[in-house]
């Protein structure tokens, strides 16, 4: 009966007693049958449409039909495509198509797929307008700043509003240096107005990852860039178990030493031995980055005091002018 129709009752294009003109389109002599055809005596619009347009196509057409699934959009006569409604808007993926266009809207749609076999056309609406992902990624760059309001709070981060109405997310790791995220996120609320750096951008993926504790320098990279593996350091004790002590290098930067690094004789408690608020020295061993942790030694500072003290006790008899005694004696005045 038609081309481009689905007609689910002949009524919908034919009157009883209607004169009509129709092509055979089979015989069954056996059971006297002829089938018939209406539509075969009009052009294929369908079949144009697949011979003169190709994906990537934008034209114009008019909302006539909305659904939960989506808009349907008539192109030309009897030529309809569907836009769902996830390639209705780059930013508003979950509503009614409703509430982005109306029946009778003339509108520009872009050709996405055509399936010839299945005779569908699918369309889209936003890929008219620009990409607001491409667009972020067009003009901030790594490493930028970007001030945004604070649209939710999670579990997981701050999800941050950003130009031309998408979002960018603060990951708990990136919200302070010296905090956990957990602790770090309780000073803000939806709202707020926050400042931000550009941490990457996939503008395919539409994600936008944010920092906030990168627009500070992070007191880890200067500790390290100020003292080296084997350095001896100087920190205040903040906290203290039978296990060990952590100990406050700098702002931001702690260090640990381990009860058996304490000293030379076996310690079983390390409260028997510092308590909080002692200011202590130690040998930097070690530094593991992604736990942000820095190894200390009280043992090995020791050991190597011992082993300068005797190197210069060798150096000094040679000569005959200082004694073992004295050089013990100033080690010991100097700690």
């Amino acid at each position: 009966l038609s081309w481009t129709r689905r007609i689910k009752h002949p009524g919908e294009v034919l009157k009883k007693s209607e004169e009509v003109e129709a092509v055979i389109l089979k015989i069954d002599s056996e059971n006297q049958r002829l089938s018939l055809g209406i539509k075969q005596l009009q052009p294929n619009v369908l079949e144009d449409f697949f011979q003169s347009h190709k994906v990537g196509d934008v034209l114009p057409g008019k909302i006539v039909r909305l659904t939960e699934l989506g808009a349907f959009v008539q192109l030309f006569e009897d030529v309809e495509g569907l836009v769902h409604v996830s390639e209705m808007d780059w930013t508003n993926k979950n509503v009614h198509p409703s509430k982005v266009v109306q029946l009778g809207d003339e509108i520009e749609v872009m050709v996405l797929d055509i399936d010839e076999e299945r005779r569908r056309i699918s369309l889209g609406i936003k890929q008219c307008v620009p990409n607001p992902w491409e667009e972020f990624a067009a003009t901030n760059n790594k490493n930028d700043r970007v001030v945004g309001v604070i649209k939710s709070i999670t579990d997981f981060g701050i999800f941050v509003g950003l130009e031309g109405g998408i979002d960018g997310l603060v990951h708990l790791s990136d919200i302070a240096w010296n905090q956990t995220g957990e602790e770090a996120i309780r000073n803000y609320k939806k709202g707020d107005e926050i400042e931000t750096v550009v941490l990457a951008v996939d503008a395919e993926r539409e994600r936008i990852s944010l920092g906030v504790k990168q627009l500070e320098q992070d007191p880890m990279s200067s500790f390290l860039a100020q003292y080296s593996k084997g350095s001896i350091v100087e920190g205040v004790v903040r906290e203290v178990d039978a296990k060990g002590v952590v100990v406050e290098l700098a702002d931001g930067v702690e260090g640990h030493i381990r009860a058996s690094e304490l000293g030379r004789e076996r310690v079983e408690d390390a409260r028997k031995f510092l308590k909080e608020g002692d200011r202590v020295e130690a040998k930097f061993l070690g530094v593991d980055r992604k736990k942000r942790a820095i190894s200390l030694s009280v043992k090995a500072k020791e050991s190597d005091e011992e082993s300068a003290a005797m190197q210069e006790y060798s150096t000094a008899s040679s000569s005959g002018t200082t004694t073992l005694g004295d050089l013990m004696k100033e080690q010991l005045d100097n700690k």
